[in-house]
């Protein structure tokens, strides 16, 4: 009886014995395949590297920060193949396109460029995350900055309208609802509530709707600058927020320099000032804003996960020796 039921049993083991050893083999091929998907990045090619122009506070936060600083605002210290973009959306554009490409942008357009398919890499072996920007840890930073046109400039009622909403950047519903949502913010124990300062800003409440306050300058404020005047208009009489970011470099030009008479009212900047140099603004119509992160990106099929400060110089250096992924290594 027991070597029948063997004998009836045994065809059913051989078969899952078969099925299981298919199992195994269809899992095999699987995991080769997938082996064969992510060796397809080819490690020979040339490493395809993206910049800012040369006035970006981005451009000049990222080649301070990994030790060349000769090649913020000048060309010739990239390498010939090294190509510019016109903002953070335009890098992120490339990358996008180019699964050899690697380029910088603001730690405020991560999440817009992960969802797009770019792959963020830890610097020095550190993640750029809100804790690590702030307590610097994450070497990769720079400060967020604005100016102003002087009082000089503007008629009693923009005057009124460009210090009150200067005053609201730094206000609770300012930098911390706001900004704080866009950008890396340093916590500060005497930030007030707007409507606790509001009344140092006589009439700021009246109908401005007739009256439009030109804003411009980083890129990578742009974001933030937006969202602050939109959420600050309807506080201030609904006045209309005329926006331009062409780059760090247009908010001195626009504010008080060369362009000021065709500029804009407040610009932005990703980057110090030169106010002892080139940007000699007037003191009282500059100041800090918030502390962001700058991240480098490649495409979403490089396997790279890690760049270090020499290795990213070395990429972007005209004298630099790492050509291609490989290199990397």
């Amino acid at each position: 009886m027991k070597i029948k039921n063997f004998r009836k049993v045994l065809p059913c083991l051989l078969m899952a014995a078969t099925l299981t050893a298919c199992g195994q083999s269809n899992e095999s091929s699987q995991s080769a395949g997938s082996s064969n998907k992510q060796a397809a990045f080819d490690l020979n090619q040339t490493i395809h590297a993206y910049t800012r122009d040369t006035t970006s506070g981005t451009r000049d936060g990222f080649m301070t920060k990994i030790g060349y600083e000769a090649a913020k605002t000048d060309d010739s210290k990239l390498k010939s193949t090294v190509q510019q973009t016109t903002g953070n959306g335009d890098m992120i554009a490339k990358i996008v396109a180019d699964e050899y490409g690697i380029g910088y942008f603001s730690f405020a357009s991560a999440p817009d460029a992960q969802k797009q398919g770019v792959k963020t890499l830890t610097f020095g072996g550190v993640e750029a995350t809100e804790d690590s920007i702030l307590d610097g840890s994450y070497k990769l930073s720079r400060n967020f900055n604005y100016c102003t046109k002087t009082e000089a400039d503007e008629d009693s009622i923009k005057w009124t309208i460009i210090s009150a909403f200067v005053a609201f950047m730094h206000t609770e519903e300012g930098i911390a609802d706001i900004v704080g949502k866009d950008g890396i913010i340093k916590a500060s124990s005497d930030v007030k509530k707007w409507e606790d300062i509001k009344a140092n800003y006589p009439g700021i409440e009246d109908n401005h709707s007739a009256i439009t306050i030109k804003f411009g300058g980083s890129t990578s404020c742009e974001k933030i600058a937006k969202a602050l005047t939109a959420d600050f208009s309807k506080r201030a009489g609904n006045f209309v927020a005329e926006h331009n970011h062409t780059g760090s470099g247009a908010a001195y030009k626009g504010t008080q320099g060369s362009d000021k008479a065709n500029g804009m009212d407040v610009g932005f900047a990703s980057r110090e000032f030169e106010v002892t140099g080139a940007e000699p603004l007037a003191a009282g119509t500059y100041g800090y804003i918030c502390t962001d992160g700058i991240v480098v990106g490649v495409n979403a099929k490089n396997p790279t996960t890690n760049i270090t400060a020499d290795q990213a110089k070395g990429i972007y250096s005209v004298d630099g020796t790492i050509n291609t992924w490989a290199d990397l290594k």
